[in-house]
Parts: C-alpha cells; structure tokens; sequence
C-alpha cells in the first residue's frame, strides 16, 4: 500500500486529532515598522505579552498530556498487576516506590482518565482529579460526547470549575434524577448522604483554603499528615 492510499484509509480519528488544540509557537523577534518610541515600545510589549500567554498555555498543555500518558501506563500496571513480579505486596506501593506516586493520587489520576481523554481534543486547559469528578458518572453513563457538552456549557460562564461543571450536569440533564418524597420535596435518587466525620470536615476546610491561600493549605496539610503519621505509630506501638 502507497502513502497515499494509506492516508486514504485512515480512520476517522486521524482527523479529528488534526484539530486537537496543540501547543503554541513564541512569537518571532520583529522590527516594528515605525521609528516612534512610543509605538516601538507597543511593539516589543505585546511580543512579551504573547510569550507569556503562550509559555501558560503550553505548560498547562503538557500538564494535560501527561496525566493522560501516565494514566495509561499507571492503568496497564494496575490491570496486569505488574507490582508482584516486581517483589510489591500492592499496586500503591509500587508506584510510591518507584515513581514517587501515592496509592491515592496514583487513584486519582484512572479515577479521571477517560474524562481527560474525552476532552483533550476541546481545551489545552490542565485539568485536575477534584473539578473533574462531576464529569466521572456522566462519562459511564452517558458517554464522552456527554462529558464533552457538559464542559463547553461550564465554560461559557468563565472558569471551569467543580460547582460550574455540576450546575451544567444539571442544566443538560445529566446530573443525578431527582425524585419528589411524600411532602413534595425535592430528593436525589442516591443513597443519603452520612454525616461526613471530623476528619472529612478537616479536609473540606483545607481545600476551601487552597481555593484562597495555596501555599498555605499546602503547608497546615503536610503539619496534619505528620500528626497523623506520629499518631498511627502510637496507636501501632499501643496494640
């Protein structure tokens, strides 16, 4: 088979990988076209503007790529336990082992891979295990293109967030079915919630803090694992 026929017979999505957003080019080094100071400095301005814009956007472009290219392998690994031959009791240990990956983030990253994949070819955005989760259950049950018009409609209010990506869930249909109980009352089909524990109120007021103070929720986070880690060890030493 020639080339050309070749490239005849591809599949569709040879195509449709032709329009995925890629990665942007740095402006080229340009001479203005005018001797006024102030236009040449316009000029050399909006170039510094575009390396900028282009260097984010980039970099939010590889950070999207590799959760993909890690969740495929991470997900082979899983699938054909490849851990025990490699002398690990666990998947998770592992991947900490071995590529500085905990078991819970190694989770994250399969729990939202086929969402990432669904939406690679529509955003260069990065895109993060927490504001994805609304979009899991619609990707099993209703299917990529699903995921995908879900993402369009929380984008056209601004930033993409967990809250925008439900109320879009919601406004197209498929967020969870809600049912009337005796008094006439909204209620979701989904098993009732359980009072969440301390610890999950400790962990929401973290994550409520990194939406304002990154750095800092980082920092009470890791003050909290080491407790928890001096606290496992004296209940360990108790039994």
């Amino acid at each position: 088979m020639t080339t050309a026929e070749a490239a005849a017979s591809a599949p569709t999505e040879v195509a449709v990988r032709e329009e995925t957003p890629t990665y942007l080019p740095m402006p080229e080094f340009t001479e203005p076209d005018s001797s006024d100071p102030t236009e040449r400095l316009e000029h050399y301005s909006r170039g510094i503007y575009a390396a900028e814009y282009a260097a984010r956007a980039n970099h939010e472009r590889a950070e999207q790529q590799k959760l993909i290219a890690q969740g495929l392998r991470l997900r082979a690994i899983k699938e054909e336990e490849l851990h025990k031959s490699a002398g690990f009791d666990t998947f998770g240990a592992l991947t900490e082992a071995r590529f500085g990956i905990k078991k819970h983030q190694a989770n994250n990253i399969l729990r939202v891979l086929g969402v990432v994949q669904a939406l690679e070819h529509i955003t260069t955005q990065e895109l993060k295990e927490r504001p994805l989760r609304p979009l899991v259950p619609i990707l099993d049950t209703h299917g990529a293109d699903a995921v995908r018009e879900t993402w369009t409609e929380a984008s056209r209010h601004g930033n993409v967030t967990e809250k925008a990506l439900r109320d879009a869930a919601n406004f197209l249909g498929y967020g969870i079915p809600k049912e009337l109980d005796a008094d006439g009352k909204e209620t979701s089909k989904a098993s009732p919630a359980q009072k969440p524990t301390e610890a999950t109120l400790i962990v929401q007021r973290l994550r409520s803090l990194a939406e304002k103070d990154r750095a800092r929720a980082r920092e009470e986070a890791r003050q909290l694992q080491r407790a928890i880690e001096e606290l496992v060890d004296e209940l360990s030493a108790d039994a």
